[in-house]
């Protein structure tokens, strides 16, 4: 199979018919394709490797002149690109395999005592994220448990073991292989791919088609310039263009690691697909330097938001339970051209002129903070970004209106424990006796009507974009009235649903609970404040 020229990538047409094309097809045909078909961190995977071909094959862009020649050039320079490095597309190619390395082996000495089970060829679903492997629930993989291994076709191979070398996360260890006549004995445990740690949430651009999507996440040289500040050789150039040719191959292992188009694509774990579809030899791999490594090892990705956090410092957005990422917009939308990453969205939205409308996608693969290798959860939002929003008055507007919303539901779970101190005449004792764990017990308490509260008000989630579009009308009273009545009208919903009032008891806690919820709330309320925190910490 060749994955320059063999359909392999899921797309739906504008027809809403879905079927696999050809990385070719993308760039020569991609107006009549709406969107990809894909999961969450195969799109931040896909796209990567579309932006990679199309710097590549253009050379650039260098500025904003050549960035609008863009679509005029971009689909035949492609084809003449992609056709000219063929070979290095090959899935099961002699001498080199798409991704892979085809002089990895075991190493002689252990051939006989390795099973393929364990220690020597290993199930293929360990390049899905999806499949029963490690950490990996067996829930919905119902094949997990017997004794034959799933036979992969080849456009999930080639789909699998992209999305594999940009999000593998660290864990385990890398057993001793050899590389042609090298022995790797006992590596260094593989660290993760650049897209993986700490849960980041990557945000594209959504244009009317899958070409024009491809456009607007293209960066030109210029704006990337600023973004890698004074790294030298940041640009560097396709893995293909400079493969890596064995363990001590020093410059193209620098190019795959530490350059902005080397990293598009990358190669994070040494591995070897088996020509029967069903069995992967896996070595050890190359270090990802990554900003959300310990000490910053590495510029932001491109596509990640960067913010400061409570203790001044700069972080990278990441997904987290019980947090919508509407909640995180004002954030997303932030577009700032310097060499500072304090506070700024993805790169991509210095394509779009300043207040002007647009559709984001926002993508992130969550991962438990304390087992990395656990994947909790895939995450893909799409949202249409009102003009005014895009603006820093707009920003912070709509930011003031989530921190009401949050606001309303630390007051909601105040509420709540008022309710339960006068059921439960121990309440208090067993949130003291909690000590650092007492906000997971709050959180437990609260999460029936936080969740209800929550729900309700991302599907009137309508009322503040409406509100936002109205600032400067007649009509910006009128709409944030709507939305915060529909904020007060959830939570008094969400409390009748947690706090019953069968007894004479429940009616007199409930009395209590609701004058929390409902009393006029006081500047600086401190009981509010700390059970944002504990909320937050949670």
């Amino acid at each position: 199979m060749n994955v320059a020229f063999d359909p392999w990538i899921p797309v739906v047409t504008l027809t809403g018919e879905s079927f696999p094309i050809s990385l070719c097809e993308v760039f020569t045909g991609g107006e009549k394709y709406a969107d990809l078909a894909v999961r969450p961190h195969e799109r931040v995977a896909l796209m990567r490797l579309f932006l990679c071909v199309a710097h590549a094959s253009l050379k650039g862009p260098k500025d904003y002149p050549a960035w609008c020649e863009v679509p005029k050039k971009l689909p035949e320079a492609a084809k003449a690109y992609l056709k000219e490095w063929e070979d290095s597309f090959e899935l099961f190619h002699k001498e080199k395999p798409w991704l892979q390395i085809a002089e990895l082996n075991l190493i002689p000495s252990e051939k006989d005592s390795e099973s393929d089970e364990e220690k020597g060829w290993s199930s293929l679903n360990k390049l899905s994220f999806i499949r029963a492997s490690g950490n990996n629930t067996t829930l919905f993989d119902h094949e997990a448990g017997g004794g034959n291994l799933t036979e992969y076709s080849l456009a999930d191979l080639a789909l699998n073991i992209l999305t594999f070398q940009n999000f593998f996360v660290a864990g385990g260890k890398a057993s001793s292989r050899l590389w042609g006549a090298i022995e790797m004995k006992n590596p260094a445990n593989p660290k993760g791919g650049p897209c993986a740690g700490k849960s980041i949430l990557f945000t594209f651009l959504r244009g009317r088609n899958l070409f024009e999507t491809i456009i607007l996440n293209l960066n030109t040289q210029e704006d990337l310039k600023f973004h890698y500040g004074d790294l030298k050789d940041w640009l560097g150039v396709p893995i293909w263009e400079k493969p890596i040719t064995d363990p001590n191959d020093e410059a193209a292992i620098t190019n795959a690691t530490k350059t902005h188009i080397g990293r598009l694509v990358p190669q994070t774990r040494l591995l070897r697909i088996h020509e029967d579809r069903k069995r992967i030899l896996l070595g050890a791999g190359f270090l990802y330097p990554k900003y959300q490594d310990e000490n910053n090892a590495f510029y932001p990705d491109i596509f990640a938001t960067a913010v400061v956090n409570n203790n001044n410092e700069t972080e990278l957005l990441s997904a987290r339970p019980g947090k919508a990422i509407w909640r995180e917009l004002h954030a997303l939308v932030v577009r700032r051209k310097n060499t500072s990453p304090q506070n700024r969205g993805s790169l991509c939205l210095l394509n779009i002129p300043e207040k002007t409308p647009c559709d984001l996608t926002v993508c992130g693969m969550a991962t438990n903070p304390k087992q990395a290798a656990e994947i909790l959860d895939f995450i893909d939002s799409v949202f249409h970004i009102p003009a005014f929003l895009c603006t820093s008055e707009g920003a912070i507007v709509y930011e003031s209106e989530v921190k009401n919303a949050e606001k309303i539901a630390s007051r909601l779970g105040w509420a709540i424990e008022g309710y339960r101190s006068e059921i439960d005449g121990g309440w208090e004792g067993k949130v003291k006796g909690a000590g650092p764990k007492s906000g997971e017990l709050k959180a437990k308490l609260h999460s029936m009507a936080t969740i209800h509260y929550w729900t309700n008000v991302e599907k009137k989630l309508t009322l503040l974009m409406a509100h936002i579009e109205a600032i400067g009308t007649d009509a910006t009273i009128p709409t944030r009235e709507a939305w915060q009545k529909m904020l007060f009208s959830s939570a008094c919903e969400a409390y009748r649903i947690a706090c019953g009032q069968e007894t004479p008891r429940q009616t007199r806690a409930f009395a209590i609970g609701f004058q929390r919820l409902t009393v006029k709330q006081e500047k600086n309320d401190p009981e509010l404040d700390k059970s944002q925190t504990e909320e937050d910490e949670v």
